[in-house]
């Protein structure tokens, strides 16, 4: 385990790290747990507290996932920092300030930092963005996320005319979409597998790591499936990100559907789950792979009600910080 200290900022203000104090502040992918799932000998869980005190006003963590690079997060969909609302800009930027600088210190060659899309939280993108900017970081990659308001329209008039009839045809045709139990979880694992292997992509967790995020974040994991009688003909595992937030982190259905598209169901049963538990936004995620368009994805999920936003990969190396000096 990494030992504890603190980063003084001024006679209000430090870093408490490696303290791992609760917060509700953070997303998933900046709690305590997650960083330490994935933690090596030198990492850092960084939380901007009053001094005195155990209320977080901010957190970001790092992990050296090669010699001498620090990343946020070492793995996992984004990390970044989060900060609470309305706290003073000068504040939210000494709070990254402190943390790059010790990140320097400490001889790191490089850091790197997956930000949440600017859907998210707009404020904070913008904010974050400005800074990071001004203290030498580049945006080494920009990915195209997707993603949905949930609100009191109904996801058949978000959705357009061919979509509508598919999801029609559908539930004419007796298809029903349901929040699947843990007995079934390596089956509908097993579809979303078959898909990706049979579009020619990469699936990044296995079935043992995605019980894993089950077992170690209760309630947060949802896995959501579409049935034809009592076969499962697609299915999606999601991410509660935080209590408006949810993502769907994978999907996919089983082959020779094209005649039924049973997606566009289970994407109306995710939106009128979405809208029974108070979400506000449902995160479909990337449809740019190193910043190039997939285009039939893109318009896969405009057609699903989806807007763009911009996902950013921020990264500065020893070499610039120098030359900038």
């Amino acid at each position: 385990m990494n030992r504890h200290f603190i980063l003084s900022i001024d006679d209000k203000y430090e870093v408490k790290v490696n303290y791992f104090i609760d917060s509700e502040i953070n997303h998933l992918f900046n709690t305590c747990d997650f960083f330490k799932i994935h933690q090596t000998e030198r990492a850092f869980y960084f939380q901007l507290c009053k001094k005195n005190s155990e209320i977080v006003l901010g957190t970001i963590h790092f992990t050296e996932i090669a010699s001498d690079v620090f990343k946020s997060p070492a793995k996992g969909t984004f990390g970044g920092f989060v900060i609470q609302e309305n706290i003073e800009f000068n504040i939210y930027e000494q709070f990254i300030i402190t943390v790059d600088d010790y990140l320097w210190r400490i001889g790191a060659n490089r850091i790197e930092v997956i930000m949440q899309p600017m859907c998210h939280n707009p404020s904070l993108f913008s904010l974050t963005y400005n800074i990071m900017i001004r203290l030498g970081y580049v945006v080494k990659n920009h990915e195209l996320n997707y993603n949905l308001a949930v609100d009191d329209i109904c996801f058949s008039a978000k959705i357009n005319h061919g979509n509508r009839k598919r999801l029609n045809k559908c539930l004419r045709e007796g298809f029903t979409g349901q929040e699947l139990d843990y007995s079934i979880y390596e089956q509908a694992y097993s579809v979303i597998l078959e898909n990706r292997t049979r579009r020619g992509f990469m699936f990044s967790m296995n079935y043992e790591q995605i019980l894993q995020m089950v077992n170690m974040f209760p309630g947060k994991i949802k896995l959501f499936g579409v049935f034809n009688k009592n076969t499962i003909v697609c299915s999606s595992i999601c991410v509660v990100i935080n209590p408006l937030i949810l993502y769907v982190y994978a999907w996919g259905d089983i082959d020779n559907m094209q005649n039924y598209s049973p997606i566009t169901l289970l994407a109306n049963y995710i939106y009128e789950y979405a809208q029974k538990k108070a979400f506000k936004l449902l995160d479909l995620g990337t449809s740019t792979i190193l910043g190039e368009p997939n285009i039939g994805l893109m318009q896969f999920k405009k057609n699903l009600g989806c807007q763009e936003s911009l996902k950013l990969f921020f990264s500065k190396d020893s070499k610039r910080m120098i030359s900038t000096n």
